[in-house]
């Protein structure tokens, strides 16, 4: 496998750097299965089924650090091997990214955990606390069955065509 042959998503170049670090984050190439993938990436690097869900769980895990571009590229070319998509960066931007960058710029609340201010929490309850207002039914009427719906009077008068047939038969 050459350059060209990876995408610019794998490999980051820098003329500056010399050690590499193999960063993966569970990415799969289209067309395979994630159980295939897994099962191949763990039978290539002799992993036991706990560690290779580790590495399939999402977060990004650097799978070596401070390595030679060819050591890197060859553990890269294992791994798209087995279908999974892995990068090559360079080891200082690495860590100069990683320092710049927020842990955890988001995170979710615990099970359980009130998330409204005591102002919408009060609103919640006096709107669950109102009973809906229902419509008045009062100029409703109800009719005995069979009766018809619309009165004679509130029906138009049908038009009936004059048809001048004569002409035809049934010859």
């Amino acid at each position: 496998m050459t350059d060209k042959d990876l995408s610019k998503n794998q490999i980051e170049k820098s003329n500056s750097a010399d050690v590499f670090d193999l960063v993966f984050r569970g990415d799969i190439a289209p067309g395979h299965s994630d159980a295939e993938v897994k099962q191949r990436v763990a039978a290539s690097f002799n992993l036991d089924s706990a560690a290779a869900d580790q590495l399939f769980s999402g977060a990004q895990v650097r799978l070596k650090r401070g390595v030679d571009k060819p050591t890197a590229e060859r553990i890269l070319q294992r791994l798209c091997d087995a279908g999974a998509m892995a990068k090559i960066v360079p080891s200082s931007v690495q860590s100069e990214t990683q320092e710049s960058l927020p842990q955890d710029p988001l995170s979710l609340a615990p099970l359980g955990t009130n998330v409204l201010d005591d102002n919408e929490e009060m609103e919640g309850e006096k709107a669950a606390s109102k009973k809906p207002v229902l419509p008045s039914l009062d100029h409703l009427s109800l009719e005995p069955v069979g009766t018809r719906m619309v009165r004679e009077t509130e029906v138009p008068p049908i038009k009936v065509p004059d048809l001048d047939t004569s002409k035809f038969s049934l010859e």
